[in-house]
């Protein structure tokens, strides 16, 4: 049986530190030469040049591994800007621990952290709903219905909040600027599919407490009635203290335990101080008289009593709640929902001492209470600081020869040999600088590996190669001892370069990296693989590409993964404020660009060309285009008799035009011999090219390849998506729904159904573009579709959508003009943008004659487009949203972003059956059980 106490875990520390044993590496390498030269080779003494030359060798492997046994911090410290490299080398504590706030723990941190608020509390904003369950017209209001003949039920919107303040009475700050920063607060903190409706001063209720006190005859009277009045009151009320990082170390807490939570201004607190600083349900007399016993001075308790304030004389206006209907006794007074309990200015305290009662001077008792209330001023001004980053000392690792080691009768020191020594002395030198240049070689290579730690190590996008080839330097002559010695410092076709896999290499680094905080790419890096080939570089390059980013953005990504867009800023188009969930899929996904833009184009369309005839009279035939506002970039080769047929084969050309190596540039038959691009299918036929675009010399021709395989790659890559929270469109401020209901996706089949009837609380629409190479595969579909449903918040119930279809826009054909008896000879007729799920009818007066041709006018109606609807009404609602009072939308906006929304369908490609046990992966279009439209014949 598994043993769920055993966990499996990586050792700290895998060194043996054999490297750092000079004896162990000596008798190793004696043992080996044993081994292998015993015939030959008798002679082990200390003072055999060949022991003498394995022992510094083994002297300079263990220098290697002091250098490698270094600590972290050293290998990756930089020689300048030290400081600021090791902060982009590692996120620091406070960038990596902490988050944006999640609990109500979380937000109530964040709002006390802000100048003025002694605390504050989160309470349930209550907005009821009513549904009518009339099943051929359901309808929700914010009223009920009276009187109706269909079944009524009611339900709560989930996701508002109010926030409860008790303002600090004693800083001179304008409440109504204490609210605005709180709001602004929270809408840079807002979690999805949450709102805040209102921020309100607490209501208070007032308790009074009549005590009798006898003291120490010792005690200082003022000073205990002081006390006796703060802790009273800080049981009732208690204020949040704030501990600086040194307290915080010192209670023992762990570093992930000190950073759990939102990024403060004002010190550290503590989940434990604010659980203790809740709205109180019920005040106990003996938490009272326990307090009051314990205070330094006290001898006893004569009398006591605690009853909610009685009503001021005269109606006189307070802060204090007089309708109290919760149920008291004399042992216990319970406290009104959302009210915060607080010692009435009616309350009265007597001392004595002995028999003899104490009089209270009233100065000396202010001066005591401001002494406590600036101990807590005091301990609120702390600091939120960083753990220290371990800086390193940065030592340069530079390999020197351990030729320069040996005796200077080896005569290959830097000093070389002496000039009247033999030519035969001098050859037998370079023979042994030669034979040792080897050895050098090898440990040079390893030296400049460990001096690239720190790269390998980190999210750099430039980095080329993770082989590392470091010429030996420091020999005397060495350029003598190699045949090209410029060749071999530039390490031109060295084996090391031979050896070097880079896209392997790289991932296996990056997954190092990215495991490091639980993640894996597993599944975006299996689904690129394949739908696009594991051999193609350019695939290779995405995923590393991706990664890099990944890593480099982790502290936002982690830290926001629950966070929504902030609707108050200024900008809200073209922007990168967006939720932090859609910055998370977009980095796991592969996405270049999260921010909020257009994202609808038609620049990879379908071009249908109308063809009439005598003979055959007016059929349709298809062309695929990848083209700009201004020039068709890719046509295909040749048209299609059925539309589906091109589509296909624009799904295979998208697989194969981003690599050029599936390019030729092929010369016209005129004279001028012209060039022109030509793209290839996977087996060298020409499936595309480009009309009308034809360059004088080869070189013009390859640059201008270039151009369209970067403006391909940009076009395919352009991908978004938007992500509309349901419950930003519910007009809760104003209350009135109107004809809204006319757009809602009402399903109240009685009111039985097991579908919920609230269509606003915790729901997202996430709306993809369908057309794009990715989107428009289902296998990556599955994956994005896997992906968001794993990475969106439990609680929160997703609608995805792929809107469109890689065949473009709506469009239809309008015949505006009837030509007969003309010389006019037009034969085709451009109409592109056709949706695939729609059918198009040419309508044909078969009772007039006509010539060969007929012209018709192109009328777009990509206005009724799903694609363009939603992005123009998404971008309409958030500009009326951020003019409109209190930040509401217009109803105007908000009904057609709701229109918009729940009209959308998500559009396939045409599937194909195919046998079950067919696995050679040809159908991509697979017809599978809820992920395939089925249409009608």
């Amino acid at each position: 049986m598994l043993n769920v106490d055993e966990h499996i875990t990586i050792p700290s520390n895998v060194s043996y530190e054999n490297d750092l044993d000079f004896q162990h590496l000596r008798d190793a390498g004696q043992q080996y030469i044993e081994n292998l030269s015993r015939k030959l080779w008798t002679d082990y003494n200390i003072s055999d040049p060949g022991i003498t030359m394995m022992e510094l060798l083994c002297y300079a492997i263990t220098d290697l591994g002091l250098r490698i046994d270094q600590p972290i911090e050293n290998l990756v410290a930089s020689e300048e800007d030290n400081f600021k490299k090791m902060h982009e080398q590692f996120k620091s504590a406070k960038n990596i621990l902490t988050c944006r706030p999640v609990t109500a723990i979380d937000y109530r941190k964040l709002f006390i952290d802000i100048k003025g608020v002694k605390n504050c509390w989160l309470a349930i904003h209550t907005l009821p709903m009513y549904a009518e369950c009339n099943q051929a017209n359901p309808q929700i209001s914010f009223e009920p219905f009276e009187g109706s003949e269909y079944t009524t039920e009611s339900f709560n919107i989930k996701g508002l909040y109010t926030i409860l303040v008790d303002f600090d009475e004693e800083e001179e700050y304008v409440e109504e600027d204490i609210i605005a920063a709180i709001f602004t607060k929270y809408h840079e903190n807002r979690n999805l599919c949450e709102d805040l409706v209102e921020v309100k001063k607490v209501s208070k209720q007032c308790i009074r407490v009549c005590a009798e006190v006898q003291l120490e005859n010792d005690a200082n009277e003022e000073k205990v009635h002081a006390t006796i009045q703060w802790n009273v009151a800080q049981y009732l009320s208690p204020s949040v203290r704030a501990n600086s990082l040194t307290e915080m170390l010192d209670m023992g807490l762990s570093s992930d335990e000190i950073f759990e939570g939102p990024i403060l201004e004002n010190g550290f607190l503590t989940p434990e101080a604010l659980e203790k600083s809740e709205l109180r349900t019920q005040v106990r007399l003996s938490d009272i008289m326990n307090i009051i016993m314990k205070i330094d001075g006290v001898k006893l308790i004569e009398d006591i009593s605690i009853d909610n304030c009685p009503p001021k004389v005269n109606s006189e206006d307070g802060d204090c709640n007089q309708n109290i209907t919760a149920k008291s006794d004399p042992w216990l007074i319970c406290v009104e929902p959302n009210h915060l309990p607080v010692l009435c200015d009616q309350s009265t305290f007597k001392y004595k001492k002995g028999f003899l009662p104490v009089g209270l001077n009233q100065e000396m008792v202010a001066e005591f209470t401001e002494e406590l209330e600036a101990e807590y001023k005091a301990s609120t001004e702390k600091s939120f600081d960083d753990l220290p980053m371990p800086q390193g000392v940065y030592s340069k690792i530079k390999y020197d020869t351990v030729q320069h080691h040996l005796p200077e009768n080896y005569g290959i020191s830097k000093y070389g040999l002496s000039n009247t020594v033999s030519d035969e002395r001098k050859v037998q030198a370079k023979q042994l600088q030669a034979y040792l240049l080897f050895f050098d070689q090898v440990l040079s290579t390893y030296f400049s590996h460990l001096e690239h730690v720190k790269t390998l190590l980190a999210s750099d996008e430039n980095l080329q190669r993770t082989y590392f080839f470091k010429a030996v330097e420091g020999i005397n002559g060495i350029e003598t001892l190699l045949e090209n010695y410029p060749k071999y410092q530039n390490n031109v076709e060295n084996i090391i370069d031979k050896l070097e896999d880079f896209n392997e290499r790289r991932n296996e680094l990056l997954d190092h990296l990215i495991a490091r905080f639980a993640e894996v790419f597993e599944n975006y890096t299996n689904t690129m693989y394949k739908l696009f080939g594991k051999e193609k570089d350019s695939v290779e390059a995405n995923i590393i590409t991706t990664k890099n980013r990944f890593i480099k953005e982790y502290d936002i990504i982690s830290s926001e993964r629950g966070l929504a867009f902030n609707y108050r800023l200024p900008t809200q188009w073209d922007t990168e404020n967006v939720s932090g969930f859609q910055k998370r899929i977009a980095l796991l996904s592969g996405l270049d660009d999260y921010s909020r833009r257009d994202l609808f184009n038609d620049f990879i369309s379908i071009e249908t060309l109308e063809r009439d005839t005598i003979a055959d009279g007016i059929h349709f035939e298809y062309r695929w285009l990848i083209k700009s506002d201004d020039k068709v970039y890719l046509s295909s080769q040749k048209d299609f008799t059925s539309k589906q047929r091109a589509i296909n084969e624009l799904l295979e050309v998208l697989k194969l035009v981003t690599n050029q190596n599936n390019y030729v540039l092929r010369q016209t038959e005129t004279p001028s011999q012209r060039y022109y691009v030509a793209l290839l299918d996977d087996e060298g036929e020409v499936i595309g090219r480009q009309y009308n675009h034809y360059y004088a010399t080869e070189e013009t021709a390859k640059e201008k390849l270039a151009e369209t395989i970067a403006y391909i790659n940009n076009l395919l890559f352009d991908e978004g998506f938007y992500l509309i929270e349901n419950i930003l469109t519910l007009p809760y401020h104003t209350k009135e729904l109107g004809d809204l209901t006319d757009c809602l996706p009402l399903c109240l089949d009685g009111c039985n159904t097991c579908k919920t009837m609230d269509p606003f609380s915790y729901q997202v629409t996430i709306i993809f573009p369908g057309y794009t190479s990715r989107f428009s595969n289902i296998d990556f579909r599955i994956f994005m579709e896997d992906l968001i449903r794993r990475e969106l918040p439990a609680h929160i119930l997703p609608r995805i959508c792929w809107v469109g279809h890689i065949d473009g826009a709506l469009s239809q054909i309008e015949k505006v003009e009837e030509m007969t008896n003309t010389d006019i000879n037009i034969t085709e007729v451009s109409i592109s943008d056709i949706e695939v799920s729609e059918a198009v009818e040419v309508h044909i007066d078969a009772e007039k004659e006509t010539s060969e041709t007929d012209l018709y006018k192109i009328v777009d109606n990509a206005e009724d487009y799903d694609m363009r609807q939603i992005q123009k009404a998404w971008k309409q609602f958030l500009a009326s949203k951020k003019e409109g009072p209190q930040y509401m939308a217009s109803h105007e906006s908000s009904k057609q972003l709701l229109c918009a929304m729940n009209q959308m369908n998500t559009i396939y490609a045409t599937g194909t059956l195919h046998d079950c046990n067919d696995d050679d992966g040809e159908n991509k279009n697979r017809i599978i059980l809820n992920r395939s439209a089925l249409g009608s014949l």
